[in-house]
């Protein structure tokens, strides 16, 4: 049944903060923020649970004993393009740092347990929900973005709840800070049809740019396969960034999910035309599948994560990792500020300048680097690109070489072209000049 819009919304405006009231409480705030004790209650201990099954795990071997493995050693590239549009707090490099704390987890507890400050926070509401005032100046206390997942009640239903969409962007608009918005995202098993769920997304875009013209309109997938011609996509012009959900839960077997493969065809989907979220990430280090805890493992993966972020997925411009309990089928817990060892991890992984704690100014468009579908390898001291990258360039005298069924040139032979190799991250880059991949 079509979404009808309550007409009684057009009756009235919607209600209008108390400017007065805020200051007053964002100043007291800041000033009880100075101080040298804490406004926020300390973060809660770990609850207590039955003595812990803690499997012993081998380490990920070093990089540089895969190094000097005999086989291909295979290498993601990046090829430059010019004039790609920046999306509205999009930084010219490098990615915002965000967390989606457990309750009871402070932002001022949880940048000290990690040791970097954050750029957001996220957290999810309904609309009808009470305006989280209290988190919001919570936020502006600790210098960073709020990031709401806001959510409908409800699936579709017979009525758009306009009136209090209006409420709550009439108030986030009264704030006048930078913010992102994840409208109404879709979960596994909706009834919504695509005509529905756009008609929403595109009116409540409408809303916000007239209420909350500083806020990010973000829209999200939890099918990483979905493409800008998805039927459930709104269209470029009312989404500014998109997001996509990566959960790594672990079993005696490994990870049930690889997150640099999970998100490389979204990615490789979206990169040329939106900054990309991922939200949130979580690595796995218990299950109610078996009952053991398996830390070890989520350490190194939750490192090898953000450093694919890092190495090979440039357009990646905002990492959210969940520390709230998110809810799966076997009782996966993603936490980090449960388990000192991922707390470690983590603050290791987050360490490198490429994740940034403040929001950048406005960017011009400019060159961005984007990923290939196709690889290279390192092979025997050479580098090798896939043939197939130079379909157009048939002309030119290539020394090629078959790995794995495939044709590859190396990359001295490619003389026209700038390119750089970085062993450490395994990156080829390939300055095009032209845009053109």
């Amino acid at each position: 049944m079509p979404i009808q819009l309550k007409n009684e919304q057009q009756k009235k405006d919607p209600p209008r903060h108390n400017y007065t009231v805020t200051l007053i409480i964002l100043i007291l705030l800041l000033s009880l923020s100075a101080c040298s004790f804490s406004l926020f209650p300390p973060i809660p201990e770990a609850e207590a649970s039955t003595p812990r099954h803690i499997a012993t795990e081998a380490e990920a071997p070093a990089v540089e004993a895969v190094a000097e493995a005999r086989g291909p050693i295979p290498f993601a590239i990046l090829y430059s393009a010019l004039d790609i549009p920046h999306a509205i707090y999009e930084p010219a490099q490098g990615a915002y740092l965000g967390a989606w704390l457990a309750p009871g987890t402070t932002k001022p507890a949880f940048e000290e347990m990690s040791g970097k400050k954050h750029a957001v926070f996220a957290k999810e509401m309904f609309v009808g929900d009470d305006f989280p005032t209290t988190w919001m100046l919570q936020s502006i206390a600790a210098q960073a973005a709020p990031l709401i997942m806001l959510r409908l009640p409800g699936n579709a239903g017979e009525d758009f709840p306009l009136v209090e969409l209006a409420s709550f962007a009439n108030e986030l608009g009264n704030f006048n800070l930078p913010s992102f918005i994840v409208f109404n995202p879709l979960t596994p098993g909706h009834d919504m049809e695509p005509e529905d769920y756009v008609l929403l997304f595109r009116y409540a875009r409408i809303m916000f740019r007239t209420y909350a013209p500083m806020a990010a309109f973000v829209w999200h997938s939890y099918d990483n396969l979905t493409t800008p011609d998805s039927p459930f996509y709104p269209g470029h012009d009312v989404v500014d960034w998109v997001s996509l959900e990566v959960l790594a839960p672990q079993t005696a077997e490994g990870f049930v999910r690889d997150v640099p493969a999970q998100l490389a065809p979204f990615y490789q989907s979206f990169q040329r035309h939106k900054p990309i979220i991922l939200l949130p990430v979580g690595v796995g280090h218990f299950s109610r599948r078996d009952y053991v805890y398996r830390v070890p493992g989520a350490a190194v993966e939750i490192v090898r994560v953000y450093d694919a972020v890092r190495f090979a997925f440039p357009r990646v411009r905002l990492v959210v990792y969940g520390d709230h309990r998110i809810s799966t089928p076997y009782g996966d817990d993603f936490s980090l500020t449960r388990e000192y060892a991922l707390l470690d991890a983590y603050r290791e992984a987050i360490a490198d300048d490429h994740f940034i704690s403040r929001l950048a100014p406005a960017q011009e468009d400019g060159i961005a680097w984007m990923l290939s579908p196709l690889h290279g390898y390192f092979y025997e001291g050479q580098i090798f690109i896939d043939r197939e990258i130079f379909t157009q360039a048939n002309n030119r005298a290539f020394i090629t070489r078959e790995i794995n069924g495939r044709t590859y040139v190396t990359a001295e032979s490619v003389n026209w072209i700038k390119i750089a190799t970085d062993h450490t991250r395994r990156v080829i880059y390939m300055h095009l000049g032209t845009g053109q991949n």
